[in-house]
């Protein structure tokens, strides 16, 4: 039964919110709007009767209510809930409605009076004992598998009057897809338009319900498990080796810890009811996972998804954990081979690799030129690197794969240095690599410059290996007379028109590199 509540003052003052000019309505004001049509069209259309009605109205009234009352982020979280519950004001009825007014009425109890959570915060409503999990910006959300995952553990802890609690509210909150009972999702994630399943939630429902039956002797949830059963085969997607679950009913991503999750959790609702055919999946999904597992083995970690990156710790750990389960049950030797992979990732250091050292550099003066070492390495692994040389750098947080670290020394001596390079994994897992020395040096050998004059233009030519350019100067001289014709900052090849007074002069080029080392190059006459 929905909760029922005082409806008079809530509906009052919303109405008092929504009068007044379009203009000076706030932003939720429509979306109220919206949702006050969609109850009326649930009514009309028999998908809910009165009192799921009023008590739809009230829970939106009292978001009305609470609304203008909320500071910065609070607002901004409740704000969007109400938006989210508007969204779906064509498609009311008693199973959804539950579901999205009774969010929202946990997120208007929640921001009247507690700040916004960090993200994957779960939080109970202990008016039903659903779970709602913080998405900062869009309020606590409705997550059907952080819901079942929940009731597997108080079955497994033997909770019988929470597991009943929370069974009964779940079955509240089911509707009929694929022929099946399912739960649905009411967030945008990833690209997916609500409202979308997930195939790994649906076969951890059917475990959940299957214990939750057993551990309380009632059979209408062991049939309820039996009915989100049905579901599965149709998230399931061919993959190379074999059928593999949808995560998201939306996507075709290989997702590891989804395939060995939904193995496990088909094996034990198998084991509650006696179900030959989740028996038989179970098994096409643990071979098409076998199959599949070297490919989910950088050497050194495991990814997450095929074509992904590689898995947060959190998730390579939880695949260890499910593997290990399954090799205890099924003896297979590729489970276990690869258990004990993925287990020894979690022991063994970073790899650290080097490409071609970096060579001579000048770093003083900064002129943009040699004036830092850059070293490429290669690391096996998800890692925070530091180089160390003279004194330690800032922390880099790096992928697996090359990359290139930078090292600008500022000032420092010219000499020698040979680097360490630390890399510690995302376990704290750590290693010391010694890297090729760079030398440091500074620049004290004048450039190499050749020139000629053609009337009145100047060619030249020149090299210098620790110079990003010249700084030309043409100084002419006769008999009691001296001029400097300044030319800049200039390549090293080129030509230039010289602008000199009439008469003849004898000319000397002076190219300086950014050191301030200079060339002198006698030009002879110019005219």
């Amino acid at each position: 039964m929905r909760l029922r509540g005082s409806l008079a003052a809530p509906l009052v003052l919303a109405a008092m919110v929504l009068s007044g000019s379009a203009s000076a309505q706030p932003p939720w004001a429509k979306d109220l709007s919206l949702i006050d049509r969609g109850i009326d069209r649930a009514v009309a259309a028999g998908r809910i009767d009165g009192a799921e009605a009023a008590d739809d109205r009230a829970a939106a009234a009292r978001a009305a209510a609470v609304l203008p009352r909320l500071p910065s982020s609070r607002y901004k979280n409740l704000a969007a809930v109400v938006h989210q519950v508007a969204g779906f004001w064509k498609g009311y009825d008693s199973s959804r409605g539950r579901t999205l007014f009774q969010m929202l009425a946990f997120n208007t109890r929640w921001f009247a009076s507690h700040w916004d959570q960090k993200a994957g915060t779960d939080v109970v409503d202990y008016s039903d004992g659903t779970w709602y999990r913080a998405f900062p910006g869009i309020g606590f959300q409705f997550h059907p598998l952080e819901n079942f995952g929940k009731l597997n553990n108080f079955v497994a802890q033997k909770n019988t009057a929470r597991a009943d609690q929370l069974a009964q509210a779940l079955l509240d909150r089911s509707v009929v897809r694929f022929g099946g009972l399912a739960w649905e999702y009411y967030f945008r994630f990833e690209g997916g338009r609500p409202p979308w399943m997930s195939g790994m939630a649906q076969a951890v429902a059917a475990q959940a319900l299957s214990r939750a039956g057993t551990l309380l002797g009632d059979p209408a949830l062991t049939s309820a498990s039996q009915r989100v059963y049905r579901t599965v085969p149709s998230l399931t997607r061919p993959a190379q080796t074999g059928p593999w679950i949808r995560l998201y009913a939306f996507n075709n991503a290989t997702v590891l810890n989804a395939q060995l999750q939904t193995i496990v959790s088909l094996q034990d609702y198998a084991t509650q009811t006696g179900d030959q055919t989740a028996v038989n999946l179970a098994a096409r999904l643990q071979a098409a996972a076998a199959g599949l597992l070297p490919r989910f083995d950088t050497g050194y970690w495991s990814l997450y998804a095929l074509g992904g990156g590689e898995a947060p710790l959190g998730y390579h750990k939880y695949v260890v954990r499910l593997l290990t389960i399954l090799v205890r049950r099924t003896q297979d030797p590729t489970l276990a081979t690869y258990a004990q992979h993925f287990g020894d990732d979690l022991r063994e250091p970073p790899v650290v690799k080097e490409g071609p050292g970096p060579g001579a550099i000048y770093p003083s003066p900064q002129d943009g030129y040699r004036d830092y070492a850059r070293y490429a390495i290669w690391v096996s692994k998800r890692s925070t690197v530091r180089l160390q040389i003279a004194r330690a750098g800032k922390p880099v947080v790096v992928s697996r794969g090359w990359h290139s670290i930078v090292w600008s020394p500022g000032r420092i001596g010219p000499g020698s240095y040979t680097p360490n390079l630390r890399a510690v994994d995302v376990v704290g897992n750590a290693s010391d690599t010694e890297l090729a020395s760079v030398d440091v040096r500074r620049d004290t050998q004048a450039p190499k410059v050749s020139a000629s004059l053609a009337k009145r233009r100047l060619y030249w030519r020149g090299t210098d290996d620790a110079s990003p350019w010249l700084d030309l100067r043409v100084v002419i001289r006769r008999p009691g007379a001296v001029r400097t014709l300044p030319l800049g900052r200039e390549t090293f090849r080129g030509s230039a028109r010289l602008v000199a007074p009439r008469g003849g002069w004898t000319a000397s080029l002076f190219a300086a590199d950014s050191s301030g080392n200079t060339t002198q190059v006698a030009l002879g006459s110019l005219r």
